[in-house]
This record gives C-alpha cells, sequence and structure tokens, in this order.
C-alpha cells in the first residue's frame, strides 16, 4: 500500500475522481476548495459523457463563425472586450490551433478519452452506494437548416471513420425515438454509444463516500500562493494565513489554475468558458434522449425527473454578472425545435452560472511539471470536464503510482505551447 500524501487544490470533478482512484492505492489525501463543496463547475453542467465529442473548439472556420456571434447579444460565444495580455496570447494560439491537421491529430486522441472515461464511470455507477443516474440513451443532434444538416452529416461520417456508430434521422426516425415530443426540425444525428448522468448526485455521492473513506476536506479555502524551495512546493498558502506542508500537489482547480501556476512559476493558457444552465423541475414533457440543438448550441438533458437546459460559452474574465440576454437566448432557442416542451422564465428561474477552463487547441492539461518535481496539474477540459473526469482521474492515479498510463498522454503537457 502506498503511503504518500498528496494534497489536491479543487475539488471539482477532476479533484474528486482523482482522489478515488488514488485512495484506492493507499495514499494520505486532503482535497482544498474555495467552496463548500456543494456548488462548482462540476455541479450545474449538463452532464453528458460524449464520445461523440472528439472534434476539439479550435476548427477551421470556427473564427469567422466566432466573429459573426460577437454582434449577436444573444449569441451561444462571447469576448468581453478587454486589453488583457494572457487573452490575447490565448486568442494567438487558438488562432495556430485552428487548422486541419491538428484536428485530424486530435480526434482519435478525444474519443479514446471520452471512451475510456465512459468505461469507468459504468463501473462506477455499478459500485454500491451510488445512484447517480448513469444512463446509455446516446445523443441526439438536432438541425433546422440544410447546412446545418451537411456539417452534422459531416461529422457523422469522420465520426464513423473512427469507429463510432451513428445513425442519421429524418422527422419520421426522430419521432420514433423521441415519441412524446412534438419536433420542429429538418433531421438530426444519433449518436447511441453516448451516455449520461446527474451531476448534482455524483459529486455529493463522491465526496461523501470519499469521506468515509478517510479523505481530508478543507472547504472554504483558498490557496493564493506557495512556498517553493528549489524545484519543490513545501507549503500551501491560504487566504487564510495559513501554511499547509506538503509532500505532492495535484492543482486541479479548473479556470483558476493558471493564475496559481502562475506564483509557482509555471505558464499554461488558459480562459475562462463561463456557462449557464437551468433546471426544469419534473416538466410534463420531456425528452427521453440528452439532446444538443445545433443551430443554437444548447444542451438539454434528462436528469431523474427533472430537465437541465444549458449553454453559452462567455470568455468573460470570471465576470460574476449574469447575461439575461444570453440566458433569455438559451430559453428562446427551445421552441424552435421542440413545440411541446415548456421553457423557464428567465427572470424567476434560478439560473446556475459555472466556468469551464478552455485550453487554446481543445485538448487537456494533464500532467507532471517540468519544473516543480512534486507537481501534477489536471485542468484545460472546457465543456467536457464531466466527460472527462474519470479518466483524468485515472491517469493522475497512474501517474502518481507509476502505472502506465492506457494511452500516450503527450497531446496534454504543460509546455506544448
Amino acid at each position: 500500500m502506498k503511503t504518500d500524501k498528496l494534497h489536491i487544490v479543487g475539488g471539482g470533478i477532476i479533484g474528486l475522481c482523482a482522489a478515488w482512484y488514488l485512495k484506492k492505492e493507499g495514499f494520505d489525501l486532503t482535497i482544498i476548495d474555495k467552496n463548500n463543496f456543494s456548488d462548482g463547475t462540476s455541479f450545474g453542467n449538463a452532464g453528458m459523457i460524449v464520445p461523440s465529442h472528439f472534434v476539439p473548439m479550435a476548427t477551421p472556420g470556427v473564427i469567422v463563425q466566432g466573429l459573426k456571434w460577437l454582434l449577436n447579444s444573444k449569441s451561444p460565444f462571447y469576448i468581453k472586450p478587454r486589453l488583457n495580455a494572457d487573452l490575447m496570447q490565448w486568442l494567438w494560439q487558438f488562432y495556430r490551433s485552428a487548422n486541419a491537421q491538428h484536428v485530424r491529430e486530435a480526434m482519435p486522441v478525444l474519443y479514446a478519452l471520452n471512451e475510456e472515461s465512459k468505461s469507468l464511470y459504468k463501473t462506477l455507477a455499478a459500485e454500491n452506494d451510488f445512484d447517480f443516474g448513469f444512463e446509455e440513451r446516446g445523443l441526439l443532434m438536432l438541425y433546422k437548416t440544410h447546412k446545418q444538416a451537411e456539417e452534422e452529416e459531416a461529422l457523422a461520417e469522420k465520426a464513423t471513420r473512427l469507429g463510432i456508430k451513428t445513425e442519421i434521422l429524418d422527422t419520421k426516425g426522430l419521432q420514433k425515438l423521441e415519441p412524446e415530443m412534438d419536433l420542429d426540425v429538418l433531421g438530426g444525428i444519433y449518436f447511441p454509444g453516448d451516455a449520461h448522468l446527474y451531476p448534482n448526485r455524483l459529486m455529493a455521492q463522491m465526496t461523501a463516500r470519499l469521506k468515509q473513506m478517510g479523505v481530508q476536506f478543507i472547504s472554504n479555502t483558498e490557496v493564493v500562493d506557495f512556498e517553493i524551495k528549489n524545484d519543490k512546493i513545501e507549503a500551501l498558502l491560504t487566504n487564510d494565513g495559513r501554511e499547509i506542508t506538503v509532500e505532492n500537489v495535484l492543482l486541479s482547480s479548473g479556470s483558476w489554475t493558471g493564475t496559481l501556476l502562475k506564483k509557482a512559476g509555471v505558464k499554461i493558457h488558459l480562459q475562462d468558458g463561463k456557462g449557464y444552465s437551468l433546471t426544469l423541475k419534473e416538466p410534463g414533457v420531456r425528452p427521453r434522449i440528452p439532446t444538443i440543438l445545433s443551430e443554437a448550441k444548447v444542451a438539454i438533458t434528462p436528469m431523474g425527473a427533472d430537465l437541465r437546459i444549458g449553454g453559452t460559452l462567455e470568455l468573460s474574465g470570471w465576470s460574476e454578472g449574469i447575461n439575461l440576454k444570453r440566458v433569455q437566448g438559451i430559453v428562446e432557442s427551445i421552441p424552435a425545435y421542440y413545440k411541446n416542451l415548456p421553457t423557464p422564465n428567465v427572470e424567476q428561474s434560478p439560473i446556475w452560472q459555472g466556468y469551464r477552463p478552455c485550453t487554446p487547441d481543445g485538448m487537456p492539461y494533464i500532467g507532471k511539471s517540468a519544473i516543480l518535481t512534486n507537481l501534477i496539474v489536471g485542468t484545460g477540459h472546457g465543456m467536457m470536464g464531466l466527460s472527462l473526469g474519470a479518466v483524468t482521474g485515472k491517469i493522475i492515479c497512474d501517474l502518481m503510482t507509476g502505472d502506465p498510463a492506457f494511452m500516450d498522454i503527450h497531446p496534454f503537457r504543460l509546455n506544448r505551447f
């Protein structure tokens, strides 16, 4: 049994999954989070586990589309105008990554990550005392226009070449899958191999189980700096003046990881990608299959008896306010696809917001620091943090134990830019 001590900074899905696998290897673990482990980006997301999402965000043509969206106050994408060196560097690296060669190289890697993660979640769901709504119902991509149909069908062709099962459906085929829904679409692509879960339940249940297993949790405590000697982190410095002595450190604090790494002399390119979601409680009618409204870039997921609706990607510099126009854009898109699905009242419904850590090339950062010998980083998963949480946790565990990872993790190295 291992006796190594590890402090995990960040109690989101990456930190918890890493703790799950590491505790089984006998590690002495402490998880520190600026919140109280009952909220955060890992709680309010769409809950999708998506091998079908194998294309990175940085693709040819995405910059032109992004510029068009910037002119629409209700569009799914927004960059808050500001003079910020980190943002400028991120945008430059994003531009450099948005090419066909990068997409070709990234696709099989992202698919392998998501497929392995789905398998790990399935195993986790079979554990005693876990009931977080893991279901393999697949994913629907609905579209309304011929232009979008061409794009989605091209994606389906790429998926087929990777070995992903796809079905191109007309309205009759969609109606068989969703008999209760009154659809107003041209067609859709069905990925039967995708899955989904209820992230709120998963996070709460994992936290409870890890506490039972002896993992220590330090809540409402923000790590703000490090004490470093030679090439090792010796202590974490917190916002309340404490110095926490450490042997090993995992930084998995989401969008804030880049800022914190600067204090340790480690440079990565990372931007916050704020998103919003609303949860309809026990709607009278709802889709049974998780769905993405393709043109609107809105995700809709059944969770238990509820329905979660989410979208938007804002690079806003950790702005805390809720942009009601963008939330309204999410809600207003629903009747364009579903004639009989109730929509929440934006003015009266609780709105969740979270910050997805986005890298310029759409690939996560997973690996050991080349500068500090006792530091591992796991972040940068963008909108696939939950989907890739389990596999990232397992890779981090393998790095700590010295076991070989199931795949080459060179594409996720910290110093790739």
